[in-house]
């Protein structure tokens, strides 16, 4: 009996066990599969600093529209799927015809955000700081900011004039600015002609949206060349002193420059072909003359 005994404890026991190793290893996989499967909740500290590096230059949080629109209170006016396919898959939603991105790509003349590069981590932690009341008024620094602005001395043009034209390189690297776009500030021809005029870009922007698109160069046709090669703060200001300055002048007459640099190239030309066909047909002449003259001479 007592071995009868020992042998369906034995049997419970191991039963007992098999169900307890069951019940861990389901429950192991389902905190596993929670972890991978759905979004932590994210670093409020992580998003306030990957707010300020890469979303500030274009983003409000409270204080209006910039390049991009405001977001405050974006976590609750959309869902967090379509937040984490805005900012990590754009360009397929603008493809599916998504009509909140392309009506915000309408309102906001046509400029898509940046990819950004953001892993899931991050854009969780960027979604927590933007929920989170940790989130200041930028109004108030705004303002401020263009206050400052308007009523500072005209600092960095000359610098900003060599960054555009090519005198001094872009510490990072990077094309000149004159090599695609033409700005009335220097003398002619004005730049290349492969990008828009400059001259009013700062009567256009502002001060508020010009910082931004310095810091960032959102554009699709420069963010390649500039990948990597971002401005430096200090040629961002120089840059922006110089646009500055340039609003004040009239546009070039580039299309009545061009025509008369055209007209005296021609004039050049036509000179420059005269003095070398002259010379030569002087040459043929004076062969065949004294060729005349022995084959007469011979009769």
């Amino acid at each position: 009996m007592e071995e009868v005994s020992g042998k369906g404890m034995t049997k419970k026991n191991s039963k007992t066990l098999e169900s307890f190793a069951f019940f861990f290893m389901v429950s192991s996989l389902f905190t596993l599969f929670v972890s991978k499967g759905f979004p932590s909740e994210g670093s409020v500290d992580k998003g306030k600093a990957l707010f300020q590096e890469k979303c500030s230059p274009c983003h409000t949080i409270g204080g209006g529209k910039k390049i991009g629109p405001d977001l405050k209170g974006i976590t609750e006016l959309r869902s967090r799927q379509w937040i984490e396919n805005f900012i990590s898959n754009l360009e397929n939603m603008f493809k599916s015809g998504d009509p909140l991105a392309n009506r915000l790509l309408k309102d906001f003349g046509n400029l898509p955000m940046p990819n950004l590069g953001f892993s899931k981590e991050q854009i969780s932690d960027v979604l927590a700081y933007l929920k989170s009341e940790k989130v200041p008024s930028q109004t108030s620094s705004i303002k401020k900011a263009e206050e400052a602005t308007e009523m500072g001395p005209p600092l960095g043009e000359k610098e900003g004039e060599e960054l555009f034209t090519g005198v001094e390189p872009f510490q990072n690297g990077g094309p000149p600015c004159v090599s695609c776009h033409h700005i009335s500030a220097i003398p002619f021809p004005g730049g290349g002609t492969l990008g828009p005029g400059l001259t009013g870009a700062y009567s256009k922007f502002g001060s508020t949206e010009m910082n931004s698109i310095l810091a960032t160069l959102p554009f699709p046709t420069m963010a390649p060349l500039f990948n990597g090669h971002s401005l430096t703060l200090e040629e961002q200001q120089n840059l922006e002193a110089f646009f500055k300055k340039s609003a004040t002048q009239p546009p070039a007459q580039m299309t009545l420059k061009i025509s008369l640099s055209a007209i005296g190239g021609l004039f050049i030309l036509i000179i420059l072909a005269w003095w070398v066909w002259h010379k030569r047909l002087r040459t043929v002449r004076r062969a065949l003359v004294i060729r005349a003259l022995k084959t007469g001479v011979g009769r």
